[in-house]
């Protein structure tokens, strides 16, 4: 995971509330799609009539910031469907480059995902753990959603692939990725198996540590 700021974004959830995470937890259980932000603040997520995951985010900004739209997919390759068998729960995390904001959203696997963000810098990942763990930092990871270093602003990156099948890490790019003028956007995050990421930790809990390596937010 050396260069990967995932562990440094997973770490921003020891500031939330522990009542406030078990709720999050809880209420992935139950289908409800929520989402809890850096606050300890818990919503929840619409689908629209379109069929598009729409994620309300809490992101603290100035009276004068703007926002576009950020479409998002998920590509699901042969070694991560194999995963989704037993009950699994899909998470989205964001965070906002040079501040502690983020927000952690239940995914589904079957509909397409929207938020509205200020313009500025954010992190991408996507979570694929244990459903039945008691609790959040407990559960297993099994996988982890980077998003696509092709295609950034095209929604086809799962044609392309399976027409072009080649090492799938030739088309990660966990860099921070600019939300800028010019939207919408259009974010692909590839699942990565566990078992391809080299030196991964295995629980969620574990990706709290800190990586010295890692760049800072």
């Amino acid at each position: 995971m050396k260069d990967i700021a995932v562990g440094t974004c997973v770490h921003l959830l020891s500031r939330i509330d522990d009542k406030a995470l078990a709720e999050f937890w809880k209420e992935t259980s139950v289908g409800k799609s929520p989402i809890v932000d850096s606050q300890g603040n818990l919503g929840y997520s619409l689908l629209s009539e379109d069929g598009i995951l729409f994620i309300r985010n809490d992101f603290a900004v100035t009276s004068y910031e703007q926002f576009e739209l950020v479409f998002g997919d998920l590509f699901l390759p042969d070694t991560v469907q194999e995963l989704l068998i037993k009950d699994k729960v899909l998470l989205l995390m964001v965070c906002r480059k040079g501040t502690q904001d983020f927000l952690l959203s239940e995914l589904r696997t079957d509909v397409k995902f929207m938020l509205d963000l200020p313009r500025g810098e954010y992190f991408f990942f996507v979570f694929l753990l244990d459903a039945g763990a008691e609790s959040l930092l407990n559960s297993t990871v099994h996988a982890i959603g980077f998003p696509s270093r092709m295609h950034l602003n095209s929604p086809e990156l799962e044609t392309f692939y399976l027409k072009h099948p080649v090492d799938i890490w030739e088309f990660v790019d966990p860099s921070p990725i600019e939300i800028k003028r010019g939207g919408p956007f259009y974010i692909n995050m590839i699942m990565i198996n566990i078992e391809q990421i080299p030196g991964c930790s295995l629980l969620f809990s574990e990706l709290l540590q800190e990586d010295e390596s890692t760049p800072p937010l």
